[in-house]
């Protein structure tokens, strides 16, 4: 039974999700690596900065960026479900939150040549495991 209270949740969490997820996008695809106010803040002459130093920050939010994004996904499935009392939205928001956090990691760390890659792969392929296992649960 829908109360008054899981309704507001409801409506609350999806907007503060979809909020989330917003800003995620942002820094995946949209932020550059340095902002005006960094440079306001630091003091930096981004001139002085090198081109690799300026590609791995850019990495950096993207990353950042990959980790907001799924997590806005978790929280709108946390609003959907609460707001309709459907459990399904907990667990199609859980499976493509967690694959767009570990899996943009994990892609990041491809990228730099990470060090700990193996363990971030491995947390990657556990995401695609607990995934598949929440999508295709039989039942609501």
């Amino acid at each position: 039974m829908q109360t008054t209270t899981n309704r507001l949740s409801g409506t609350l969490l999806t907007i503060l999700g979809v909020l989330a997820f917003g800003t995620g996008i942002y820094f995946l695809g949209i932020r550059p690596a340095l902002l005006p106010e960094d440079i306001r803040f630091t003091g930096i002459d981004e001139a002085t900065l090198p081109q690799a130093f300026l590609d791995w920050l850019g990495i950096v939010f993207r990353t950042w960026g990959g980790f907001i994004t799924g997590f806005g996904i978790v929280l709108t499935g946390i609003g959907v479900a609460t707001f309709s009392g459907d459990a399904r939205w907990l667990r199609y928001g859980t499976a493509a939150g967690i694959l767009v956090v570990f899996g943009r990691f994990a892609y990041s760390n491809v990228v730099i040549g990470g060090d700990y890659l193996i363990f971030i792969a491995s947390m990657f392929v556990l995401a695609l495991i607990c995934a598949a296992i929440l999508i295709w649960k039989a039942g609501p």
